[in-house]
């Protein structure tokens, strides 16, 4: 009755009003006359020519327009909660952040968003989100097929060289990089050289090749564990070791050196579309805080929720 009310003195005109409102003009008509049964007064002037409002229902037609407007945005927004906490959202991540630190993701992320399926695919292999197997993918850029998805910087990190504490104990620590050529080394392929016996570390733009080597090449992954087994000294994305080196599982070697001169980017990708889910903006506004907060490991507990992005933000191409 309401609705018919406001369209009809909006439009001033019921055939108008039943246009608006996907109804036949026989509705509105009768809705309006119900109302002013209801409120026992004419709320409209009806003429052959023209529907006005009667000077009493002036500020009644305010009242109602307000509480319509209210009542319809309370409606989109627990659609718009109910979205964002349910559904299914499936990831992909690469092997390399596997750490406490995506455990944190995760937990955070649950803990803001319980009643959504959260399907985390673990795999280092190119990934195609068009495909329809995967909603958001966290991965270096070189892995994403697609030149068209929206990409978003998450961290930037320089591959380090650590070794475990028992390792440095038994062969000791090298004191510059021409002492590496002692050293088993743990290297991953982006590193070394293809079909070349030695690797390039930077130091400030200088490089400084080191050879002669007896290494074992492997993923992130593999070379970690090694790393922490005392195998060798690993050269590793620092983002993926910062957690072992700060409880003292690894030792940041030579720290004044880097093990390539461009690191390893991770970046957050979905797919360009006009209409993105709403758990889908939340989880990318969340997941850019959550690099972007400082690390602290004891508050798993505690986490701003990000503001969703308005349906039009965030389609431009970004690095």
């Amino acid at each position: 009755m309401l609705r018919a009310f406001v369209a009809t003195a909006r439009y001033q005109s019921f055939s108008k009003a039943a246009e608006s409102l996907n109804v036949t003009t026989g509705s509105v008509s009768k809705a309006i006359a119900k109302l002013e049964e209801c409120v026992q007064t004419r709320v409209l002037l009806r003429t052959t020519r023209s529907v006005s409002l009667t000077e009493v229902a002036q500020s009644y037609y305010v009242t109602c327009y307000r509480l319509l407007e209210e009542l319809d945005e309370a409606n989109r927004q627990i659609a718009f909660e109910h979205e964002v906490n349910g559904g299914k959202l499936r990831l992909v991540v690469h092997p390399m952040l596997m750490s406490g630190t995506f455990s944190r993701l995760l937990r955070r992320y649950r803990a803001i968003a319980p009643h959504v399926s959260l399907v985390v695919s673990v795999q280092e292999h190119v990934t195609n989100l068009f495909d329809g197997r995967f909603d958001i993918a966290i991965l270096p850029p070189q892995l994403v097929e697609q030149s068209t998805v929206i990409r978003r910087t998450l961290a930037r990190s320089p591959r380090i060289l650590v070794a475990s504490p028992a390792y440095l104990e038994q062969y000791g620590a090298p004191e510059s990089p021409s002492k590496l050529a002692k050293h088993f080394l743990l290297i991953d392929p982006e590193t070394r050289r293809k079909h070349a016996d030695f690797i390039d570390l930077h130091e400030s733009g200088r490089k400084v090749s080191v050879s002669r080597l007896s290494s074992m090449e492997g993923t992130e992954v593999v070379l970690r564990e090694a790393a922490l087994n005392g195998t060798g000294i690993a050269t590793l994305p620092e983002t993926m070791v910062r957690e072992d080196i700060d409880m003292g599982q690894l030792v940041h070697i030579l720290p004044e050196f880097t093990a390539s001169d461009s690191g390893v980017e991770i970046c957050l990708f979905y797919s360009h579309r006009e209409l993105i889910p709403a758990r889908l903006r939340m989880f990318i506004d969340f997941c850019i805080d959550f690099f972007r907060a400082p690390t602290n490991p004891t508050a798993d507990d505690v986490i701003r929720v990000p503001q969703p992005m308005k349906r039009n933000e965030g389609l431009g191409m970004m690095s």
